[in-house]
């Protein structure tokens, strides 16, 4: 939960009251001292139904749209990147022609008695669930689906059956995956095939994984994966036949970033230094263009 007044991230539960519209839940900022509270949603969540493995996402529009991955956001870790996704955020909002997707990680999540210390983590793993809500409130009308990671949809169900990133998919009322797939992406009459995944992979090229996927989903034109925070997005050009001709066929290859900062953990294991960010496919029916924020 985010402090409306500082902003902070350190901010405690508070108790409960109960008010003429129903009960609210009390916090307290340990930041600058300032209490507050939120109404408690009592009305059952009508779940989603998740993508199953052979499924295709689709999604049209008679314009151009820019589609914006937020992957490995670790809400919680000490390291997050707030300023920078909150410019995210604002930048999806302002933009009316921008969409985006969660593709894991989204939440740090060190459970109690965990294989790794909780001091990783600024809040517990019930904070960071609500305060991602909260950070994405502006845009949760935009959201197009929500996939786990190794961090949120692992720990959560090797731990307890139970998956978080499924609940927060409920939470926005998107589609889940849990498997990277097919994204169908159409403008006009024009398909684009967008495939994503969260990544297993941590090594240093990132080339290697997308390549994997590539030849899994053969149909596809811009390959999205996450989990080694690597920030990227380069054109893949082969060729293909056209008619009695050859053409030009150009392929993306993505690696989504993350929103967390040089971690202690990278500086003990000396992984590469990576900056925060996110990026941005833009497609329409000429074709597609991929950036990094």
């Amino acid at each position: 939960m985010i402090c409306p007044n500082c902003t902070s991230l350190y901010v405690k539960k508070d108790g409960k009251r109960t008010s003429k519209v129903g009960v609210r839940q009390r916090y307290k900022c340990n930041s600058c001292n300032s209490n507050y509270s939120i109404p408690i949603d009592t009305e059952v969540k009508e779940y989603n139904q998740s993508i199953k493995p052979g499924h295709i996402f689709s999604y049209s529009s008679n314009e151009i749209i820019r589609v914006h991955c937020l992957t490995d956001i670790h809400v919680g870790a000490q390291e997050f990147d707030l300023k920078k996704f909150s410019q995210a955020v604002n930048m999806i909002a302002k933009d009316p022609n921008a969409v985006w997707f969660g593709n894991g990680d989204l939440l740090e999540l060190i459970p109690p008695n965990y294989k790794i210390s909780q001091r990783g983590q600024s809040i517990p793993p019930d904070e960071q669930y609500l305060t991602f809500l909260q950070l994405v409130a502006p845009i949760k009308d935009k959201c197009l689906f929500i996939r786990g990671g190794n961090h949120d949809f692992l720990r959560s169900f090797n731990i307890l059956d139970f998956d978080v990133c499924k609940t927060l998919a409920a939470e926005l009322n998107v589609p889940y995956y849990q498997y990277p797939g097919y994204s169908r992406i159409q403008i006009k009459e024009k398909e684009w095939f967008l495939v994503s995944g969260h990544g297993k992979s941590g090594g240093k090229n990132g080339d290697l994984e997308l390549d994997k996927l590539a030849a899994v989903y053969t149909e596809g034109d811009v390959f999205v994966l996450g989990h080694n925070h690597q920030l990227y997005a380069k054109p893949v050009d082969s060729i293909k036949v056209d008619g009695e001709e050859e053409a030009l066929k150009r392929r993306w290859y993505v690696r989504g970033g993350s929103f967390l900062r040089y971690a202690e953990y990278a500086r003990y294991s000396m992984y590469p230094i990576v900056r925060t960010g996110w990026i941005t496919m833009e497609f329409s029916q000429d074709g597609i263009k991929c950036w990094e924020n």
